[in-house]
């Protein structure tokens, strides 16, 4: 699929406008905004003149160029899309978003910050959907960071949008539970399509004033930073069992989790944890636990995690019986990485 650059694509998509429409400008770019758009599509109130998402990418190792799925879902719906490189100075967005004229602009994990100019576009404002009970978790990663902690609740706000990040005032918050199987990607879907079913009443309330925007309490905001590579990587002398189960959870799929072996990334694909047993409290980080020929305990700072299937570095995932026949001798080398052993000094 060719990009086509945004200077060069047709900025006024002539498309008739039902006049008792409320015209809608949609901003998102990964599979957790597309419920929202398709919410709104489906909608008789509705009218969704234009969408702006991020540009395509290159993706695997064959550097595919490939568009977002925000973008894929919009133009099935034969909905204009645009894919400006920035917003912050771009006049051509703005005055795109101008001749659009839109109501609102609903905002769902676009990737970039709006400007004021934009913030005071529409008629009714920005609205933000944001994966967490704001003010808790504001920023780039906020599924992952209630995974990370071990929270048993998260859910969707829906809040003005203002210059500051994720600082808006609020027009609804719906929560749910966190189940103890939950990882990033099915935490994103449920909630994902907790904001779908949302969404179009909270527009239509705040638009006919039933419903008063409350600000948020900042003294206790918390906030995530976007994740990279690197946070996979597990410390088995300042991480626990449990936080190395959570960090898995919160990052499956992306970027995964892994021990540093012989030089190489082992990935922990599935695993169980022990807190309690005789062999939890005492075995030391990077410590390899025999429970039997088809299966290994690990120690960490406390509590012992139990690997159940595994991925070595340039190799297929395996279950750990299956890794163990080949590979017992390089799980003795664990605890020779400096994340996997107690300090000397």
């Amino acid at each position: 699929m060719n990009q086509v650059p945004f200077g060069k694509q047709k900025l006024y998509p002539r498309k008739e406008m039902a006049p008792d429409k409320t015209k809608v400008v949609y901003m998102g770019t990964p599979e957790f905004a597309v419920p929202p758009l398709q919410a709104l599509l489906g909608s008789k109130n509705f009218e969704v003149s234009a969408v702006i998402t991020q540009e395509d990418k290159k993706v695997g190792r064959k550097q595919v160029l490939t568009p977002p799925p925000v973008k894929i879902a919009a133009l099935k719906a034969d909905v204009p899309v645009f894919q400006p490189p920035k917003l912050r100075g771009n006049k051509e967005v703005l005055d795109l978003l101008e001749g659009l004229d839109p109501d609102f602009i609903v905002v769902t994990a676009y990737g970039q910050i709006l400007p004021k100019e934009i913030l005071d576009l529409p008629r009714f404002g920005c609205v933000n959907i944001h994966g967490s009970l704001l003010p808790l978790y504001r920023g780039a990663s906020p599924v992952e960071e209630a995974l990370l902690h071990g929270d048993t609740e998260t859910g969707v706000t829906f809040m003005l949008m203002e210059e500051n990040l994720d600082s808006g005032p609020v027009l609804e918050i719906q929560r749910i539970t966190i189940d103890s199987r939950d990882t990033a990607e099915t935490l994103r879907i449920k909630l994902s399509e907790l904001a779908a079913g949302l969404l179009v009443a909270v527009l239509n309330d705040y638009k006919e004033g039933a419903v008063t925007p409350l600000p948020q309490d900042d003294s206790k905001a918390t906030h995530c930073h976007k994740i990279s590579k690197n946070d996979g990587l597990i410390d088995l002398t300042k991480m626990s069992a449990m936080q190395i189960s959570n960090r898995l959870r919160a990052y499956t799929p992306w970027p995964g989790c892994f021990l540093m072996i012989d030089g190489k990334k082992l990935r922990l694909l599935e695993i169980g944890i022990d807190e309690n047993s005789p062999a939890a409290k005492k075995t030391g980080p990077g410590a390899i636990v025999e429970l039997s020929k088809d299966s290994i305990a690990i120690g960490t700072r406390e509590g012992l995690i139990i690997p159940s299937k595994v991925q070595l570095e340039g190799k297929n995932p395996l279950p750990i019986q299956d890794f163990l026949r080949g590979n017992r001798e390089l799980l003795s080398k664990l605890a020779a990485h400096p994340n996997n052993k107690k300090s000397t000094t």
